[in-house]
């Protein structure tokens, strides 16, 4: 995948945790750049008029000295696209009022922060998400001091819960990360060839090797076990792609 340019961002919030969150999952999706973090609101506002204007924002609500959305009005023409964050729903209603482009209402996890970022991203991003060939992620992983590991999305086998984990079998070899199977599955959502057969796993079905009874083999020689509540999953995939005569006689 090839990025052209990335989306400018600032994080406002109070909180230090909270920014160290954002922080990291702006590095994970590769296609934003932060400018600068502020805990202080008045700064903030003292960068973003002498700097802007700047694609996405984002900014906590209640804050001290200054709440987020007495400062979205002053931001506003230095900013193209504004996302609440917060821990109060009850906020959602004023997100809407200074015309929000999103909320996100805390603690969300990396899944529902690229929802709602991703349709901020370059066009010519967007139009590749779909191409598995030239597609990649980065693995934060977890047997390998945290460090940031290239995965090409064409190289997954398979992807197995763990406890608080998943392991992520590639052809490259397997990764433990920090993640569950469901979030896992939400980020994989726009790739049809990867589906889930099990409560545990899901599987790329451009790697299985074989099939027999409710055994699954993949190219790697992992196997696993259907689930019985997946079986009619895998026959919708099967039915498409089994090579078999003809039933009609001449």
């Amino acid at each position: 995948m090839l990025y052209f340019m990335k989306l400018t961002c600032v994080v406002i919030d109070d909180e230090p945790e909270s920014v160290e969150d954002i922080l990291e999952y702006i590095e994970n999706t590769g296609v934003i750049k932060l400018l600068k973090s502020f805990n202080k609101p008045v700064e903030a506002l003292n960068f973003l008029k002498e700097n802007g204007p700047v694609d996405l924002v984002f900014m906590d609500v209640d804050m001290p000295v200054l709440s987020g959305v007495d400062l979205s009005s002053m931001i506003r023409h230095h900013v193209k696209n504004l996302i609440f964050t917060t821990s109060h729903a009850k906020y959602a209603l004023d997100a809407f009022e200074v015309s929000a482009e999103g909320f996100l209402l805390k603690p969300f996890n990396f899944a529902k922060f690229l929802v709602t970022v991703e349709k901020f991203f370059p066009t010519n991003l967007q139009s590749e998400s779909n191409n598995v060939s030239g597609d990649y992620i980065f693995v934060k992983s977890k047997e390998d001091d945290l460090k940031l590991i290239k995965v090409n999305i064409a190289d997954i086998i398979a992807l197995e819960s763990q406890l608080n984990y998943i392991r992520i079998y590639t052809l490259r070899g397997n990764i433990v990360t920090h993640m569950s199977l469901k979030e896992a599955k939400e980020l994989l959502v726009n790739y049809d060839h990867i589906i889930q057969l099990h409560r545990s796993f899901l599987i790329s079905t451009n790697h299985i090797l074989s099939v027999e009874g409710n055994k699954l083999s993949m190219c790697n020689d992992t196997r696993f076990t259907i689930g019985d509540n997946f079986k009619d999953t895998l026959n919708k995939y099967l039915g498409s792609k089994i090579f078999k005569a003809s039933s009609k006689k001449s």
